[in-house]
């Protein structure tokens, strides 16, 4: 395993945890992923978040079924929690979590970058609610942005948002090339 990029303790409810960012070409096998997570971009590059409280705003994604891929995952779980279309995705890296409080195992929770499309927000799954900000905004509405690894996922995307955006302006091609 490579060494990460970023390490930091973070307390979530009373409980520490230390969080550790690893870059591609890392990716953490299946079997000790727990979920994959997207910053997703609409087309006028808004990025979609979601709450289960009404207050909290976190990315949308969630947990590997069996079977799946991290990209059918992630597809998946944005398709319920965000009620949102994933058009395209890209792995952006993983954050490797170690419970110190606890004798869980550490696991790895993926991050994508996203394109999607949104459909009309019917809440039928645990999320109560959806909102665009623009990317100024990002960490200062995302309920965990004080993070350091809020600010290494929102740099990947907009890194992924400026190419995209030159490969169009340029006229070459796909995207998705």
């Amino acid at each position: 395993m490579s060494e990460p990029l970023v390490s930091e303790a973070v307390v979530v409810d009373g409980r520490r945890y230390r969080v550790a960012w690893f870059d591609p070409p890392f990716v953490p096998p299946l079997e000790e992923a727990t979920q994959a997570l997207g910053i997703c971009f609409t087309a006028d590059t808004r990025i979609v978040l979601v709450t289960w409280t009404g207050g909290d705003w976190t990315l949308p994604g969630g947990t590997i079924e069996p079977g799946e891929t991290l990209e059918q995952a992630l597809a998946r779980e944005v398709g319920e929690e965000a009620c949102a279309r994933v058009l395209s995705c890209r792995y952006i890296g993983c954050q490797r979590v170690e419970e110190l409080d606890g004798d869980r195992r550490p696991y790895y929770q993926t991050r994508f970058w996203a394109r999607v499309e949104l459909d009309e927000f019917v809440p039928e799954h645990e999320m109560v609610a959806r909102r665009l900000v623009p990317p100024e905004d990002f960490r200062a509405t995302l309920f965990w942005g004080g993070e350091r690894t809020a600010g290494l996922i929102l740099e990947r995307g907009l890194a992924i948002e400026r190419e995209l955006s030159q490969r169009q302006d340029g006229g070459r091609g796909d995207p998705e090339a």
